[in-house]
């Protein structure tokens, strides 16, 4: 009897739990069926304590099955159920022949948006030569047809700052910011000679042998002739007499 109850209070808790009040009034009717049922079948006593008359069996299972009827009615109203469009929310579309015959719309394609490009400067600094001049100058010390470099030429250095624009990576503009002229450039210097030397003097002629000579008197020791009359005074002023030819 009580394992009867218990089962049949732990079934009515149950449904409370899961239903309410006439959920627990179901599960309790379906226990009561279930040991009419039982007792109906086999003519034995149950923890209900019927007698073991076929007709107490049949009144007892008759009541709980009403009760079971009644409850589950019950039941039914105040838990209805969940109509078709909460179920399948899903619009059903009937096709209609001038439906079947519009074009379908093609889809317009989202575009893909242009990446932003990525655009930096940089300043560059570079460097090119300056070529030197040469220039020549004339020397009366140095031999005509000769020249001789007196200054060794030097190239200068030019300095150019420019800012380029890259877009990405790649340059795409250069925009000039400053020049400077970093080192002069020195000019090369060459020496052409000018100097011509004189001509030699002509050797003086020989005297003729044996105071030939046409009537020189005597040889002077400068190398001149005198044609004095006498000895005396000849090559007065040529340093003396070299020899006489008479």
């Amino acid at each position: 009897m009580w394992v009867g109850l218990v089962a049949t209070l732990l079934a009515a808790l149950l449904g409370l739990a899961s239903g309410g009040v006439w959920s627990m009034l179901v599960m309790a009717a379906l226990v009561v069926l279930l040991t009419a049922l039982y007792g109906l079948l086999f003519r034995r006593t149950t923890w209900l304590r019927l007698p073991r008359k076929r007709s107490a069996s049949a009144l007892g299972a008759g009541l709980a099955l009403v009760v079971l009827l009644g409850s589950g009615s019950a039941l039914g109203a105040a838990h209805p159920p969940a109509p078709a469009s909460a179920v399948d929310p899903a619009p059903t579309v009937s096709a209609s022949p001038a439906a079947s015959t519009a074009p379908r719309k093609t889809p317009t394609p989202t575009p893909t948006p242009t990446p932003t490009p990525i655009v930096t400067t940089k300043d560059v600094t570079e460097t090119t030569p300056i070529p030197f001049e040469s220039t020549t100058v004339e020397s009366a010390t140095l031999a005509q047809g000769t020249s001789t470099v007196t200054t060794t030429g030097v190239n200068g250095v030019r300095t150019t700052t420019s800012r380029v624009t890259f877009t990405d990576g790649v340059e795409t503009s250069r925009q000039q910011v400053s020049e400077t002229v970093t080192t002069q450039p020195v000019a090369q210097v060459t020496t052409i000679g000018t100097y011509v030397a004189p001509a030699p003097a002509p050797p003086a002629p020989a005297p003729a042998p044996d105071g030939g000579g046409g009537g020189a008197t005597a040889l002077c020791n400068d190398g001149t002739l005198s044609y004095a009359a006498h000895h005396q005074g000849a090559c007065s002023h040529h340093g003396g007499v070299a020899k006489f030819y008479r």
